[in-house]
């Protein structure tokens, strides 16, 4: 087990500066934060807010300016753990098929029969078994997604990071594939750290939702509700409006 999963995520004080055009401009500010291991947080905020940019530093792919990131400063990319991405766009490699593409971090497994169970499992769970064959431009958007969630889940990571992967889908297909994250959270305990700009969203998911704003976290709300959630009941639409408080956002849809 590595230490990533006794720990979970640790963020302390963290800074990310970008330089543009001669100018500085800090895309996050002393940021810290606690992500307990097998848990769903979400991050929240307005377009800009920094939500993007802080998973881009849990991911990897952004170098912080100041401040720590995972236990004794190595980041959680540290030796022994694991971390699957999930984009907004689905990113599948389109000249493999939906199994070729769901087992595409596996290839260089020698068990092939292991390799077959654990892309039947995900196929079988996202409901994918019909469609192994079919190649992505064949698919529907929220098909496609489910294809890279499974590609994520069968790396088996540690923590999963998913960057408003339902942002691209029609409100009906979005809907269903809430339902199903939630499903699947519920079936792994998987440590999820969920980005999305949609604050109904936010409480359908989450279990801790992280509020952020002009690179600042401005509150942390925690959401007691069990799932699955009603969107219309008074506690989840109190939830829900405390957050919209927090960021002076009337202008929100909900």
């Amino acid at each position: 087990m590595s230490l990533l999963i006794m720990t979970g995520v640790e963020i302390a004080n963290v800074t990310k500066e970008y330089y543009v055009g001669g100018h500085t401009f800090c895309a996050l500010r002393n940021v810290s934060l606690t992500i307990s291991p097998g848990s769903f947080t979400i991050i929240v905020g307005k377009s800009g807010c920094g939500k993007t940019t802080l998973l881009r530093l849990l991911a990897g792919l952004e170098e912080k300016t100041a401040g720590k990131v995972g236990s004794n400063d190595s980041g959680i990319t540290q030796q022994g753990s694991r971390i699957g991405i999930v984009f907004q766009e689905h990113r599948l490699m389109p000249w493999l098929t939906v199994r070729e593409n769901m087992s595409f971090s596996l290839v260089q497994k020698n068990d092939q029969w292991k390799v077959k169970s654990v892309v039947d499992r995900y196929l079988s769970i996202l409901g994918l078994e019909q469609f192994q064959d079919a190649y992505p431009v064949q698919l529907s958007g929220g098909m496609a997604q489910r294809v890279a969630l499974g590609r994520t889940l069968c790396y088996n990571p540690d923590i999963i990071l998913m960057d408003e992967p339902f942002g691209a889908l029609d409100y009906f297909t979005r809907k269903k594939m809430q339902q199903e994250i939630v499903d699947l959270f519920l079936l792994q305990q998987k440590t999820i750290i969920f980005v999305t700009h949609d604050v109904t969203e936010a409480v359908y998911l989450g279990q801790n939702i992280i509020v952020m704003d002009a690179g600042e976290v401005v509150r942390e709300v925690p959401v007691g509700l069990p799932y699955h959630r009603n969107p219309v009941s008074p506690e989840f639409l109190a939830i829900q409006s405390e957050i919209l408080y927090s960021l002076g956002a009337n202008q929100f849809g909900v």
